[in-house]
């Protein structure tokens, strides 16, 4: 793997990782990308979940359907990048290191990977989305052949990297990177070369509390030579055990208090209380936009969280949601709400391999 990258002007890269799947990531970040977005900020949200991609579920009544099934994604775009190599090789091969950089810069071009969420924002502010490959048949196939340790040794997989986070950089204020689980290679493209920003997210149990300790450190060890923001940030918090919520605050205290240094324009101190997101049962239906469900300024709402979660993450530059109007609500929700099935209909478990990407559900998109 390569160094890290270096300090870039421009947008900050924010990764959204989760050590354990199931911590309501990928909801957190969706809902982050829109708060920024209210508030006049260009913003381009990512899905590097390449194994289980989903962040397009939370946008998808934003996002032209067409545009969802043809447009490239991380895959197509690592994938193409290696291709080119292959061809190149056989015509003309740059020199020098400097070529080689200036001829893989000129290849990064995200333009044709980028769909536009159909909404308007006030002034200058635009939400941009990337899906993890194009969503079709030949997707799994694609995944589950890409060899990682070739990318990196003969296709100069770090230095494309470095020109397609500068591409990112380059047009939005901020980017956020859904990045996969666990401990993978495509988890450390997003964790050790891509973050200016980490959001760490966990649940309480023990293994999601000390797999996240465990993947800070990691990144703090390969970050020595540049600052990165490490945000721990407690999911699902279920607050019915008085007593063993304490507890479990204090280990997370014990885990984590040492990365916060400098990481937060909130005190230590306050810190762990600003940041908890809540588990809240009405959001394990649908995967819907607690922006829209969410009354504004409710302080106990998921809404809330994220927009405290927002504060943190832009260090105070953004702090709430930008309020929509009722009909607009409405109309996303009535879209976006599960309705019951009328039978005859398929059973849950009745679809082939090929639907793994189709869209059973018809929505209508908000103005």
């Amino acid at each position: 793997m390569t160094s890290p990258l270096a300090e870039s002007e421009g947008g900050k890269i924010v990764t959204f990782y989760s050590y354990k799947g199931g911590t309501g990531r990928t909801m957190v970040l969706a809902n982050t990308a829109w708060i920024m977005a209210s508030q006049c900020k260009r913003v381009l949200v990512v899905d590097w979940d390449l194994e289980a991609p989903g962040l397009d579920r939370f946008l998808r009544p934003f996002l032209d359907p067409q545009a969802l099934r043809d447009r490239p994604g991380v895959m197509d775009l690592l994938n193409e990048h290696m291709l080119r190599v292959e061809s190149d090789r056989c015509d003309s091969h740059p020199g020098s290191s400097e070529d080689v950089t200036a001829w893989i810069s000129g290849r990064a071009d995200i333009t044709h990977a980028v769909a536009s969420a159909q909404w308007a924002f006030p002034a200058g502010g635009r939400l941009d989305y990337i899906s993890a490959g194009r969503q079709d048949r030949g997707y799994a196939s694609v995944f589950s052949q890409f060899n990682w340790d070739r990318f990196y040794e003969d296709q100069y997989g770090g230095r494309f990297l470095d020109a397609l986070c500068a591409e990112f950089r380059s047009g939005y204020d901020y980017v956020l990177v859904d990045s996969r689980a666990g401990l993978s290679d495509a988890s450390d493209v997003c964790t050790i070369l891509m973050a200016d920003i980490l959001v760490n997210c966990f649940t309480h149990s023990d293994q999601s509390i000390e797999g996240a300790a465990a993947a800070a450190r990691r990144v703090a060890t390969f970050h020595r030579n540049r600052h990165i923001r490490i945000l721990p940030v407690p999911m699902r918090v279920e607050a019915s055990e008085a007593d063993r919520l304490a507890a479990a605050r204090a280990m997370v205290r014990l885990a984590f208090n040492r990365s916060l240094e400098g990481a937060s324009h909130v005190d230590s101190s306050h810190y762990w209380a600003y940041v908890e997101v809540p588990y809240k049962p009405t959001y394990a239906y649908e995967e819907v936009l607690a922006t829209f469900r969410d009354e504004p300024g409710t302080p106990a709402s998921l809404l809330s969280a994220c927009e405290r979660l927002t504060a943190v993450i832009t260090e105070g530059e953004v702090t709430c949601m930008t309020p929509m109007t009722d009909t607009q609500r409405r109309h996303y929700l009535d879209a976006v709400a599960r309705q019951q099935l009328p039978e005859p209909c398929r059973r849950v478990g009745d679809s082939s391999p090929e639907d793994l990407f189709s869209d059973p559900i018809p929505f209508r998109r908000a103005p």
